[in-house]
């Protein structure tokens, strides 16, 4: 498929009601999947839609009904996050200190990590645990989104318990500004 028929089928199923949306989304995703990042490049208020719209359905529910398309649709926020951190040096200011991170959802079956390379300034992620992660992250699965995507601030978040985290406080605050930098880079 071509990435003007991907990105025209992406805007029909953008249009649809959330349930219609629910149903075109495996595929969607399925089909993007290895052109994430340049999607992500050349279209990214289209990522920024795709991700609106998912924070309006039941991220666990739809995960459940999907196990697959948990990690793809990390592949596309990841993807994002990656070349949000490429374009803009504010982000990059924030990466200070080489830090691990791995999300559990605890209400569904999705699972995954976060890399912040102090050295490359680099923001990395994707779907599995990495071993030996400086901190882990579990909540329910529309918090763990909410956290990358600006919905959940980090600090507020952990603060009301809305999720628990697993490793040295240092290293989650060091992490929070950079989540906050991050979701401020995704398009309105």
């Amino acid at each position: 498929m071509t990435d003007d028929q991907l990105i025209q089928r992406i805007e029909t199923a953008l249009e649809a009601e959330q349930d219609q949306l629910e149903a075109d989304l495996p595929a969607i995703l399925a089909d993007m999947e290895g052109q994430t990042d340049e999607l992500v490049r050349e279209h990214p208020a289209v990522m920024a839609r795709i991700l609106g719209r998912m924070e309006a359905m039941d991220i666990a529910s739809f995960v459940s009904a999907n196990p697959e398309t948990a990690d793809q649709f990390q592949e596309l926020l990841w993807s994002g996050m990656r070349v949000m951190v490429e374009r803009n040096p504010e982000v990059k200011e924030q990466i200070n200190e080489d830090i691990t991170t791995n999300f559990e959802a605890d209400d569904c079956p999705m699972e995954g990590h976060l890399k912040v390379r102090e050295e490359e300034e680099l923001v990395t992620g994707g779907a599995g645990q990495l071993d030996d992660a400086d901190i882990t992250i579990t909540g329910p699965a529309d918090v763990l989104v909410g956290l990358i995507t600006g919905n959940v601030d980090p600090i507020q978040g952990f603060m009301q318990q809305q999720y628990e985290m697993d490793g040295p406080v240092q290293k989650g605050t060091k992490l929070a500004p950079i989540m906050n930098s991050l979701s401020e880079q995704v398009p309105e």
